[in-house]
This record gives structure tokens, sequence and C-alpha cells, in this order.
């Protein structure tokens, strides 16, 4: 006889699941389910489900009253949140197709697991004496779910002992489950798949509890949708086979014991546990409940807004979305009457506000009805919602003149509080699941599952011209060349989107997902920086992103908008972080605003953001130890490995008659000073002007050369009217190299440098360089062999130090020297203190037991090997 394929949605709530700690609930204040079990029969029916069930926590109501009202195909299951005495953890087993009777004594038993599963083992055991009785089936629930029905905190949560000792207890397992993420299932799938006869002895040894059954190593499979709240029932299923014309429940409880099930279905998230909440509260505000508290009261605004999501049914028409809409601007314009503008609006009336656009958004609405999923559509409605929310605010903060800056952080922690609440039921429930994510740490240890490493870069500078852009790219290219799962990712405003995202290089880095970028909610220029843009990220969907993505480290390349939403989103998820230090922002803050409380404001800021990583990364070993006064721990700094590229950066690059260009005649009998970087304050370059301008005094066969651009360029152009001087603008590429090349000695008074990209880039091309002695400059050069190194703010010594490498064969030995400078203290394999921060200390360990039998070596060594900032290339 042929079988047929058969579906049950085996986790399931209704309104009886009203009995139990459920922390996402309590959080809000709410019964776990508000759904009717007679409503939810004809949902799964027409879903697809040939036998339909209910699990309610510790209660059978809900299934028995499928039965009173005649609803066919209906059998009757709990999950049963039960206890290990020993240590007073919890688990959840659901008991399926029992009957009233046993569902009574194991309910009674609960309190101790063993007690209750040997009754049910003996239940079992005698159904082989009645061949016509119910069919009896346990199995454990959400195995990885670390609460288990407690609080947050690992203390009283399920542990590797525990789940070690269930799959001894059960033979039968949910390794699907509708309301958790896909990378959890797969792990559960993983560990109860990969079990072997000497695993089941090893844990049965340590344990000292007896296997179950026969072939113990091979479990039993199931799956379920764990809807609470009406919107996914039938979503996440249970294949059986049967025989006959119509399945049974002891078919299907013979199948699970063959080992014939397979789960199928979607997977969830905190998405769906999100969403599950707003349709309890929505719920909850329409109906009176017995539940024990009082529950979270919803009106106005955000009652609106739940009307809107969860009456909007995936086929409705348009005329409905347009009575929803007319319904809604009645209830605004009737409520308050008033044009929502300016600071100091009331929070519920911008909310109102937007709500209203949104419905009568054409676009808007088209898009919402070509979303997949329910879960998607609700998604839609709300983070759009949130994101116009504070592009308002933002919007109102860009009209206020005369807005500095702490007015402006004053506004932005306003804006944020306000949104807050309308997130709240994402963040409780991405803090919830990211809880998961310890347990499943300890069973890839204790299993030796190895987890792909896959970083996400978050950067708040991309498309600009620095170093920090330059460094990124060179990242991006060599995890691609070292098959490392890495992603940067950005922000935009669409009309940014439009002008950079057809460059071929942007292009490929996108098709290949070494790049994401998401839309800005808004821009805002940055008070006292022309030219600078704070970008603000739609958070939501920045979790969503990372958590789909199965992200397992953040590194953080900017402390900016972008930098801070990826540290709340680790912190969220509970995702290791590291975060580069590239640049002194409190120093470029009193540089702009002459402000020393602002810059005590700024240092404040900064040692809070690098305190709350796991690791910082730094550019040079004066960058660690400003941090390391500053407070941060010696432990958690790690030296950047990179280098500059000395195949592309090369004295070949030199291009006779380059600069006729230009306009610069008989350049060969010139001297060319070349500046190249941003051409703002923070650079020092006003230096570079006093000094020229007593060099020219002294030698008129000078030439100074700017290459790059800024908002200090035209202070600078006064300052050195009447000079032979030249601004080249921003050149890249092959350009680049050449007008590097081409020049002859190189000059970066920067005191405010963390590292330093073009005194490297001018060295390898074999152009000598001064540099300040303050900041990472001053590290990536030899003074006195490669150049010359000058007091930041000392006019005079710069103009000596000018005067001096005039002299050609000065000049020409220096040059070589850092030619050969460059080429020696290459990095084969950069930027690994990001993409495998693990190998690079190691690697770091290695060298350390190297050079443990010489004395001098360790000497040396003893900053870097205690902060972990050695990397063997730069020369002490």
């Amino acid at each position: 006889m042929s079988k047929a394929i058969g579906k049950i949605d085996f986790h399931l709530h209704s309104y009886a699941s009203n009995v139990t700690d459920y922390y996402a609930a309590n959080a809000f204040a709410i019964p776990e389910s508000h759904s009717d079990p007679r409503g939810l029969h004809p949902l799964l029916k027409e879903r697809g489900m040939t036998l339909v069930t209910l699990t309610d926590h510790n209660s059978i109501d809900g299934a028995l009253e499928m039965l009173d009202a005649g609803l066919p195909d209906v059998f009757i299951s709990a999950e049963m949140t039960t206890t290990f005495p020993e240590d007073g953890c919890n688990i959840h087993i659901t008991i399926a197709n029992v009957s009233p009777e046993q569902f009574k004594e194991a309910n009674r038993l609960r309190r101790n697991i063993y007690e209750m599963v040997a009754y049910l083992d003996l239940q079992i055991s005698e159904e082989h004496r009645n061949r016509y009785g119910n069919r009896l089936i346990y199995f454990m629930t959400h195995p990885l779910m670390s609460t288990q029905n407690r609080p947050f905190g690992r203390e009283g949560s399920l542990t590797l002992e525990q789940i070690e000792k269930a799959m001894l207890l059960c033979n039968t397992f949910e390794i699907q489950n509708g309301a958790r993420t896909k990378a959890i299932n797969d792990l559960t799938k993983r560990l109860l798949t990969s079990l072997t006869p000497q695993v089941i002895e090893r844990l049965a040894l340590k344990h000292g509890i007896a296997p179950k059954g026969g072939d113990p190593w091979i479990k039993g499979l199931v799956g379920g949708s764990d809807d609470h709240s009406g919107i996914n029932p039938g979503r996440t299923w249970t294949a059986f086979e049967y025989s006959g014309d119509h399945p049974t429940p002891n078919a299907l409880i013979d199948c699970i014991r063959r080992r014939g099930t397979r789960p199928e279905g979607l997977h969830g998230g905190p998405i769906t546990l999100a969403h599950s909440l707003l349709k309890l509260l929505y719920d909850g505000s329409r109906q009176k409940t017995a539940y024990k508290r009082k529950p979270m009261l919803l009106d106005g605004p955000i009652r609106s807004l739940l009307r809107l999501v969860f009456d909007s049914e995936p086929e409705s028409t348009s005329e409905k979305i347009r009575r929803q809409a007319e319904w809604l601007r009645h209830l605004v314009l009737g409520r308050w009457g008033v044009r929502v503008g300016g600071l100091g609006v009331p929070f519920e009336n911008i909310l109102d506000s937007e709500a209203r656009a949104l419905l009568s958004n054409p676009e808007f609405r088209e898009t919402l009805a070509s979303q997949q999923t329910t879960d998607d559509r609700i998604f839609l409605v709300i983070s759009t919602l949130i994101n116009r929310i504070f592009a308002r605010y933002v919007s109102n903060l860009k009209k206020e003149h005369g807005l500095n800056l702490v007015s402006a952080i004053k506004e932005m922690v306003a804006l944020v509080s306000s949104n807050l609440f309308v997130s709240l039921p994402y963040l409780v429930a991405f803090l919830q699941q990211a809880s998961d994510c310890l347990v499943a740490r300890d069973v890839r240890k204790s299993f030796q599952f190895a987890q792909p490493r896959k970083i996400a870069l978050l950067t708040d500078t991309f498309f600009e011209v620095n170093g920090v852009s330059v460094s990124i790219k060179r990242m991006i290219g060599e995890a691609m060349r070292r098959s490392i799962e890495f992603t940067v990712i950005t922000c935009l405003s669409s009309e940014e989107q439009r002008k950079y995202c057809s460059e071929p290089e942007i292009r490929r880095f996108i098709d290949s997902g070494k790049l994401k970028i998401f839309t800005s909610i808004a821009n805002l220029d940055f008070p006292e920086y022309d030219g600078l843009q704070i970008r603000f990220p739609p958070f939501l969907e920045l979790l969503r992103y990372l958590q789909e993505q199965g992200t397992t480290k953040i590194q953080i390349s900017t402390p900016g908008t972008i930098g801070l939403a990826g540290l709340l989103a680790a912190k969220t998820l509970q995702i290791e972080t590291a975060a580069t230090y590239h640049t002194n922002i409190p120093e470029y803050v009193e540089n702009y605003t002459r402000d020393v409380s602002l810059e005590a404001l700024a240092w404040k800021y900064m040692m809070v953001f690098y305190h709350a990583v796991d690791e910082v990364i730094v550019p040079s070993r004066s960058t660690a130890k400003l941090l390391h006064k500053r407070g941060l721990r010696k432990r958690k700094l790690l030296l950047l490995d990179r280098w500059v590229d000395v195949g592309r950066f090369h004295p070949r690059n030199r291009t006779a008659g380059y600069w006729k260009k230009y306009g610069i005649e008989n350049e060969e009998c010139l001297v060319k000073f070349v500046y190249v970087g941003r051409i703002s304050v923070e650079k020092n370059l006003q230096l570079i002007a006093s000094a020229y301008r007593q060099l020219r005094e002294m030698r008129q066969n000078t030439h100074l050369i700017f290459v790059g651009e800024g908002p200090y360029r035209g202070d600078l152009e006064k300052q050195l009217s009447g000079l032979p001087v030249t601004f080249t603008g921003i050149l890249e590429g092959t350009e680049l190299t050449r007008a590097i090349a081409s020049a002859d000695i190189k000059l970066f008074p920067s005191t405010t440098d963390t590292w330093g990209n073009a005194p490297l880039e001018a060295q390898a091309s074999g152009l000598p360089v001064i540099v300040s002695d303050a900041g990472g400059p001053t590290e990536l050069m030899l003074d006195g062999v490669t150049g010359l190194k000058i007091k930041g703010r000392n006019v005079e010594e710069l103009c000596d130090a000018m005067q001096t490498l005039m002299d050609e064969p000065t000049r020409v030995r220096m040059g070589q020297m850092a030619r050969t400078f460059a080429e020696a203290n290459r990095v084969d394999e950069p930027f690994t203190a990001i993409l495998d921060s693990d190998a690079h200390r190691r690697r770091l360990q290695e060298r350390k037991n190297t050079a443990q039998h010489d004395p001098l070596q360790l000497a040396l060594l003893d900053f870097e090997l205690e902060t972990g900032l050695y990397d063997g290339a730069i020369p002490a």
C-alpha cells in the first residue's frame, strides 16, 4: 500500500498557556497567548495540517475545548515544564497523544523529571499489551533555548549538562522551532544527528543515567511553529508517513518511533518573537483577560499603529487600506487638530502624523503587498515607521539655526529615547534569544563543532578619501584573497548610493557580498566640520541583518553613529566585539572648537566606547600607550598588522615632466615638497605654510604641492598667497602613485594621526619624509635614516629639516633607505589582527617563544608582549 504524507504543527499555544513565568510576556505584563483554540483549528487546516494538537504549557484545556466542539483530527498534547531536582533547572518536555488521566498524573510528577519520565515510559510499555490504546510519546522542545522559561541570566538557566542528560532521557527532540533562528535550529540538528554509540556511552557514564531504548544515539526528529499569537500557526510542521485513507494520531506516533518524521517549514528568530509580543499586546488591549497582572495599556497612536498591522491580512485590498488611512486621518485631526513641526512636539503627535503619511503612500502600499510573509509585512510597517519618526526629529534639528554640538547631543538623546518605546518589543526579543548563544557556544566547544567565522566591519567612513577608507578597501581585498567571511557595513543616503554604487570596484564589492550598504534614515552635517556628515542607520534592519547572516564578530572601525549602532547591536546579540582606534577624535574636537570642555567630553565618550568592546585594535604603539594611560587594560590592546602596498607605490612610478600639466615649468631644477592627505586644520598644515615662507626667503628653487582636498584649503591658499604652490585636488589610482613618486620630499607634520598611510606611501615611492615627533607616523620611519623628525609645533625645526633635505646626496641616500625600509617591513598577510585575531595572537606567542633564549630580544619585546602589540615588523 502506498504511503501518504501528513503534517502536524507539533508546537502550538492557545490562551490556555497562561500558567508559567514566560520572561518576554512578563516584561510587558501580558499572557503568553490569546489564541482561541476553536479559531486555530480552521487556520491550521487551511495551511495544510492533517492532524491538529495544542501544546499549551502544563495544560490540556485548549485541546479539550477543540474536542468538546467536535473538531476533527484533534488529539491531546501538552508542553510540560519539568525540573531536574538536583539543581532546580527547568526544561520543557512535550507529551503527545495523552489521555486526560495520563496528563493529570504527569502534571503531578513534573517537579521531578526522572519521576515524570519513568511514569511516561511505563505508559508506553503498556501500549504493547493493549494495542488498541493511545500511543504516547514525549520529546524535548527547543533544546538549546538557554532560559527554558526562566528570566535572563545564567543562574538557573539550561546548561550543557542538562542537555546531555536530556539526550539520555529522551528519544525524540524538536530540532526545528518556528520561533528560533535557523542557526540555532541547524546546530540542534547537527548535535542530535551526530550522536554515536561512543558518545552516548560516554554521557551515560558521566551522568549515571541509562539511555532509553534500542539505538539511543538515533533520535526521532520533530518540528513546530511555537506560535503564541496566532500569526504563524502551521508555518513550521512535522511531516510523517501514514497508510490508509486518513492519518491517525497513533500513526503519527508510530512514524516518530520509526525515526521516519522530518521537520519542515519556516525558521524564525527574534523578529518572530517580537511580532508575537506586539500581537499579544494588541489582542490584550481589545479583550479582558484573567491574567494575574494588569497588562500594559495600549491606546492612542500605539494602538492605531497595531490596528494598521494586525487588522490587515495579506490579501487586504487597496480599498481596505484606503479606509484605514481615512480612519486614522480623522483620528489624528479630530484628536489634535495640529500641524506637526519643530522641536518639542509631543512624540505621539509625530507618531500619528507619520503613520498617516505612511498609510497614504502608494509606493509603500505596493511594497507592503509584495512581502511574502506575515513577519516581513509587520517588520516593514514598524521599521519604516520608526525610521520616519527618527528622520522627522533629525529634520527638525536641521531647521534649528545655531544648534551647537552640545545642543545637538541633547536633542539626539531625546529622539533616540522617543523611538525606544516603539522598538522595545524587538529589543526584548533580541535580548532573550541572544542568550541562546551562550548554550550554543558550550555545545560547539564540548562536541568540537567548528563555527565558521563571519566578521562584520561597521564604519562611518568608506567612500570618503582618507586613510581609514583606504585601509578598509585593502582589508576587503585581503579577505577575498584569503577566503575569509568578511563584510563591510556602512550607510548612505539614496542620493549618495546613486552617486557611488555604479563605480566598478564598489559594484564588485556589493555583488560579492563584501559590502552591505544600508539606506540612512537621515543625514546631518557635523557641527564645526565642513564636508563631514553624520549618517543614521536603520537600527532594527541592522539587527535583523546581523542576526540572519550568522555574524560571529563585529569589528567597529569608527565610533560614530554607525559604529555606535554596531556596538549596541553586538551587545544585544551577544556577539564578540572589537574596535579600531583610527582617529584621535578628542584632539580633532579641540582643534576645531578650541573648547577644552568639549575635548574632555569627547575623551569620556571615547573611553566609554572602547571600554565596552572586547578588543581594541590600535595602529601604533604610541596610540596604545595613550589609551593605556587613559585606563584601557593592556590585554585588550592589539597592534594592527598592516603596511603599505610596496608593489603599487614604487620609485619606478616617477615620471619625467609629470608636473608640467599643473603649470610647473623646469621641474627638474626644483625641489618639490609634497603633502598628500585631507586638507584640514587638524593636520597642522599652518606649520607647513609658515616654514615654507621662511624657506623661500633663503632658497628659491623650491615648489610646494598639496594633493588632496578639504575645508582648510581656502585658508591655506591665503597664507601661501604669492608663493609657488600647487593644489592638485584629489588624485587616485595611477595618478596618485605617479604624483608621489614624481615629488622629492614628503611633508607630514600632523600630531593627531594615529597611523599615517601617506608617509609610508612616500617612503615606498623612494621619498624621504619629514614627520612630527608625536602620533603614529613617528613610528613609521627611521629618524636620520629614512627622513627627519621635528617638534610638532616648531616652525624653525621644520624649515631646517626642509633645508637639510634639499641637499641632493642626503635626499637621494635617505630616499633609497626609505624604499629599503618599506620593503623590509612589509606584512605578507596584513590585517590578521582584524580578520583572525586569534591567529594573530598565536603568532605573537610563537615569536615570544622564539625569542625566549635571547635576553636582549625579550627586553625589547617587553611592552609589546605585555600588551599583545608586538608584530615584529617595525624595528625598535
